[in-house]
């Protein structure tokens, strides 16, 4: 009993948060400028509960696909499912447990958020299986790790204003940019066994891609920081954020793995940066 929740543990990944977290602050974003500055107490504990079971079941599902892809790289290779630790159906009967767990959040919504939830379900299942036919699968996982904005605002508003779009496309870029780090550790191995990913696609012009769309996003949220009513700290907070994304950027070498991986990992920071910052400026 115990070894079987230890290895759904493991297989959830809720032994490495940073997925959770980087899927949780520009929901948390969204909810702060849907609110003017302010979150409902509700909407917080429903988005903070819903990212972490929608998370969990996006790596479930993840794992269920790709078990033969898993077996065959030495990084993957101790995943539950890849190892035999879990079954297949027990690994479906989980992924099934956390969407309804899911859902169950989702009665305390309105109707749009349900329908963009929908929405978000079927890109959580494609976005594994995209691996197979599509060059670039983080244009996939760009929209997942997005979509609690338009929910974020669906929430609050009951509709989805300019910023809503604006805000989506601004994650959807530092998505694909923090993911292409990550992916870049994972280039060899997904050249030997044939599939896809921004690292490989973008091959030679990952630096760019990877501050493009790194500024892109703290670019858009500054934008619309300045249409609403702010104060000092948010000019203070946003100075800090971006004197730490510069320190990112010098820091990093990406002809080295372990360098990507860290990249990628302190990436959540800027989250934490840019949340902070709008939780203290925004008036």
């Amino acid at each position: 009993m115990i070894n079987s929740i230890k290895n759904y543990y493991y297989l959830t990944r809720l032994d490495r948060p940073i997925g959770t977290f980087l899927l949780l602050w520009p929901t948390l974003i969204a909810l702060l400028f849907a609110g003017d500055g302010l979150i409902k107490t509700d909407l917080l504990i429903i988005f903070c509960l819903g990212t972490l079971f929608m998370r969990s079941a996006g790596c479930v599902i993840n794992d269920y696909f790709d078990q033969d892809f898993d077996k065959r790289v030495l990084r993957t290779s101790m995943r539950p499912i890849a190892a035999g630790l879990v079954s297949n159906k027990e690994a479906l009967v989980l992924f099934i447990l956390l969407i309804f767990m899911s859902f169950l959040l989702l009665l305390f919504l309105n109707e749009k958020s349900l329908q963009i939830a929908s929405c978000l379900i079927l890109i959580v299942i494609l976005y594994p299986l995209a691996k197979r036919f599509f060059k670039v699968p983080q244009f996939i996982l760009g929209l997942a790790f997005s979509g609690g904005i338009p929910m974020a605002y669906a929430a609050t508003l009951n509709e989805l204003p300019a910023s809503s779009f604006l805000l989506f496309i601004g994650n959807y870029l530092w998505v694909i940019a923090y993911d292409t780090s990550y992916a870049m550790t994972d280039k060899r191995d997904d050249l030997s066994i044939g599939i896809g990913s921004s690292a490989i696609y973008f091959q030679g012009k990952e630096k760019i891609i990877i501050r493009l769309g790194s500024l892109s996003f703290m670019l858009i949220v500054f934008l619309l920081g300045l249409e609403e009513e702010i104060n000092f700290f948010f000019y203070i907070g946003f100075f800090i954020t971006s004197l730490y994304v510069i320190y990112l950027f010098n820091s990093t070498d990406f002809k080295k793995e372990d360098s990507c991986l860290k990249f990628f990992i302190l990436n959540n920071w800027i989250g934490v940066l840019i949340f902070l910052t709008l939780i203290t400026g925004l008036n």
